[in-house]
């Protein structure tokens, strides 16, 4: 029988980052693995990862949580270092800037 930890080491993403999605999705742990694997095997997932690190940042200094906003904040170092690519599906591609 595989461990929510078994499942962590092939999806690609730390625990930490499974508590961000998680947390900003509203969903029990297990989902929120499948959620964050299925989505960064999209060109766009890593940027969304990142983007849910930020939204959680956010969310801890409108909280007016300082500890929560420094663990996110080291928490998106991470993430940034960990998924540098992907396309931002919000911004228009090189391509529509030209037209």
């Amino acid at each position: 029988m595989l461990t929510l930890t078994d499942c962590l080491h092939f999806s690609g993403i730390t625990e930490a980052e499974l508590s961000v999605v998680a947390h900003h999705e509203h969903l029990p742990p297990l989902v929120a693995l499948e959620k964050a694997h299925a989505f960064l095997q999209k060109d766009w997932g890593e940027p969304a990862l990142r983007q849910m690190v930020l939204d959680e940042v956010r969310t801890a200094l409108m909280s007016q949580d300082p500890e929560r906003a420094r663990a996110m904040l080291e928490q998106l170092q991470r993430t940034f270092a960990d998924h540098p690519g992907g396309v931002d599906r919000r911004l228009p591609s090189p391509a529509e800037g030209k037209k």
